[in-house]
This record gives C-alpha cells, sequence and structure tokens, in this order.
C-alpha cells in the first residue's frame, strides 16, 4: 500500500527554517489532497523574579499569544504556500505537546523542521524533532536547515 497522508501536521516556531518545512508540507499536501494544520506551541513564562515581586500572569501569557496571532497569520498568508491551512495555538512543553496534538487530531504526518543542534547544546536542550519522532502516533518528517 502506498502512504498517502491526508492530515499534515507542521508545527511551526516561526523560523525560516519551519517556513521551509511548511513549504515543503504544503507540496506533499497539494500532491496528495491532503490538508494542512499549522501548530505553534507556546511555552508558558517561567519566574524569574524572587515571589514578592508581582507579575500579571495572565497579561503576559496574553501578550504571548497576540504575538503568536500575528506571527501565524503570516506563516498561512493568502497566497503563500500553506494559504489553506488551519491553524492552532497550543500551550505546553513543545514535544510532548505535538506528539499529543498527533495523536488526537487522528494525523498521517508531522512535518517539521530540525535546528540540527550537536554536541553540549543538544545534549542539555535535547531535540524537540528528535523527541516528535520518538512519541508520535505518525510517519515524522523532519528538515534540516541548508547548511
Amino acid at each position: 500500500m502506498k502512504f498517502s497522508p491526508k492530515k499534515i501536521l507542521v508545527p511551526v516556531d516561526f523560523s525560516a527554517f519551519s517556513k521551509e518545512a511548511l513549504e515543503a508540507a504544503a507540496g506533499i499536501a497539494e500532491v496528495r489532497g491532503a490538508e494542512i494544520t499549522v501548530l505553534h506551541v507556546m511555552v508558558e513564562p517561567q519566574a524569574s523574579v524572587p515571589y514578592e515581586v508581582y507579575i500579571d500572569w495572565q497579561k503576559v501569557k496574553g501578550e504571548i499569544r497576540a504575538d503568536a496571532e500575528k506571527l501565524m497569520e503570516k506563516m498561512v498568508a493568502p497566497g503563500g504556500p500553506a494559504a489553506k491551512a488551519k491553524t492552532m495555538l497550543e500551550w505546553g512543553e513543545p514535544a510532548a505537546a505535538i506528539a499529543r496534538v498527533a495523536k488526537e487530531g487522528s494525523f498521517d504526518l508531522v512535518v517539521m523542521a530540525t535546528h540540527g543542534r550537536t554536541g553540549l547544546t543538544r545534549l542539555f536542550l535535547g531535540s524537540v524533532a528528535e523527541q516528535v519522532i520518538r512519541h508520535a502516533p505518525c510517519p515524522v518528517l523532519s528538515f534540516r536547515p541548508k547548511q
């Protein structure tokens, strides 16, 4: 049986690399007649100040979401490769959220960029793409930036 995805999830971090992955997903979707959902996972703000300092976290989260919505509009702009894509914004740890959304949405394929970290950076940060490959319920196509 030939692999023919009908639902493609494209996690983006709004980098040029994720835009390349989105363009690749759009090409696959066009050939296969698939639908694309573009996902951005927003990370909860971390307190780096003493607890006595009052911060309106709801306001901070609202600003993060508003920024993400604006950037998402640019990713799926009319006339662009993913103009017909659905969009999703989720809060959480990126790799876990991507795998969860892929499972809950019954996606057939995840297409995402990897930043290609190596050495100590990779050891400490890990790779979101690597974690998604391990935990996603479907195939994951990852793109490494052009060197």
